[in-house]
């Protein structure tokens, strides 16, 4: 920033400007060995413990005579070296003879602990647009090769999330054992972050669009809902509610952004949905200028939008949980429990558009829900007997039979905590007797 002289975000750093007469005139040229770029591209990971990476670096001697690297392994942010959480190491020298043929490799490794890692900072809801929350978790430095003539600067760069891995005590509702206790037994080194839901259907794991082919495929893998009453002054003046849709996928989304959730709500069962609860963009339903996904409703008797809430979404997620008020339905605690709401669910890919999934068929009512769950929230490497209290309170009149419960182990708990689990224990499902439960 030349105005404060901080690093610029990571975000914010390109290729900078090719200088074609240099490039040719390099005596030596070096990159990753299993793919032809100049930089050590770890990717993405979730850590539950500690975790080694390693990639091959080749060097290609142009020159005509022998050369000896100095090597060097290098962090672009002192507070990332500072925090020990990642460890690079990479062999002291190398040798690099000249001739066509002769190249040399060495190997680099990272090591990451776990435990050392920062909580996640990133979401696709109130901090999408933040440069600055990917740089707090992206850790990233320089190779440096130095023999005493030229240097050769490779950049490394590792985006490692500190995450939960929740194992139950059993994954099936035992019927006349109400309240049922399941416990909860988190193996990884991050918080887990557990919120439930009444698990009212589920869709099977579905083709994915081919490589390239410009038709991606959200594919829902079961859906869940939650009520929340809530006192007058919260949503408006009156004693209300909060509904929760929340929707797992079968593949993770690295941002919410081109994926579009669509939750439609017949309230009066003629049969033409009333109102779409959807995710978009903060700028607007059809633009994407902001990068921030809220919890968007659509009046479709009088096409106007409301939207109180971000969408819920940790980045590299297949849990997405989308929050609105009674009133944005035209509903409020006057009319909880005696609206049968029939809905339908849709995952639809937001740029190339396409039929995508759905699940349509479904009967609600608001604060109808036949089961409910109480999880406690479990720190890193912490086994609870009691951690998820299970109350079955009998079918609702009118609403769909449920499979029985749905734990989301991500939830968002605010800054520093946006929520991390591994992708097979991100949404673990229960399910009643009978019930044949979809798994990854």
């Amino acid at each position: 920033n030349p105005l404060t002289g901080a690093l610029a975000e990571i975000t914010r750093i390109g290729g900078g400007e090719v200088r074609a007469n240099w490039a040719l005139d390099a005596p030596v040229a070096a990159w990753a060995d299993d793919q032809p770029t100049g930089a050590l591209g770890f990717g993405f990971v979730d850590v539950t413990d500690s975790v080694t990476m390693k990639k091959t670096v080749r060097i290609r001697n142009y020159d005509n005579t022998k050369r000896t690297y100095k090597v060097t392994p290098t962090f672009r942010f002192a507070n990332d070296e500072a925090n020990g959480a990642v460890a690079v190491s990479a062999p002291s020298s190398v040798e690099v003879k000249p001739g066509k043929g002769r190249d040399s490799t060495f190997e680099v490794s990272i090591t990451i602990d776990g435990s050392k890692l920062r909580g996640n900072s990133m979401n696709s809801g109130s901090t999408a647009g933040s440069g600055a929350s990917l740089t707090l978790n992206e850790y990233d430095g320089y190779l440096v090769l130095d023999d005493g003539k030229d240097e050769l600067n490779i950049p490394w760069h590792v985006l490692p999330r500190k995450a939960a891995k929740v194992v139950p005590s059993t994954t099936s509702l035992a019927p006349g054992s109400f309240p049922q206790v399941i416990g909860l037994d988190n193996q990884g080194v991050g918080a887990a972050q557990n919120d439930a839901y009444a698990l009212i259907a589920q869709s099977p794991d579905i083709p994915s669009g081919p490589q390239g082919g410009q038709e991606p495929t959200p594919d829902i893998r079961a859906v869940g809902i939650n009520t929340f009453p809530v006192p007058a002054g919260f949503c408006s003046g009156s004693a209300s509610f909060i509904w929760t849709f929340a929707i797992n996928t079968w593949e993770r989304q690295e941002h919410l952004l081109p994926v579009s959730h669509q939750v439609w709500l017949d309230t009066n069962q003629d049969d033409e949905a009333d109102y779409v609860v959807l995710n978009r963009d903060a700028s607007g339903p059809s633009t994407i200028s902001d990068g921030r996904q809220l919890s968007w409703v659509l009046n479709l008797k009088t096409n106007t939008l409301s939207a109180f809430f971000f969408a819920e979404h940790s980045m590299n997620t297949g849990n997405t949980v989308l929050y609105i008020c009674g009133e944005q339905i035209g509903m409020n605690a006057s009319n909880l429990l005696a609206t049968n709401v029939d809905m339908a669910v849709v995952a639809q890919d937001f740029y190339y558009g396409g039929e995508g999934d759905e699940i349509d068929g479904l009967t609600v009512t608001p604060l109808g829900e036949r089961f409910f769950g109480m999880p406690a929230d479990l720190a890193g490497n912490e086994e609870n007997p009691d951690g998820l209290p299970i109350y079955d309170f009998g079918p609702f009149p009118g609403n769909t039979p449920e499979l029985g419960l749905m734990l989301v182990t991500n939830g968002d708990r605010g800054t520093g905590a946006r929520g991390g689990a591994t992708k097979d224990t991100e949404a673990l499902l229960f399910g009643m007797p009978g019930a044949i439960i979809v798994t990854p």
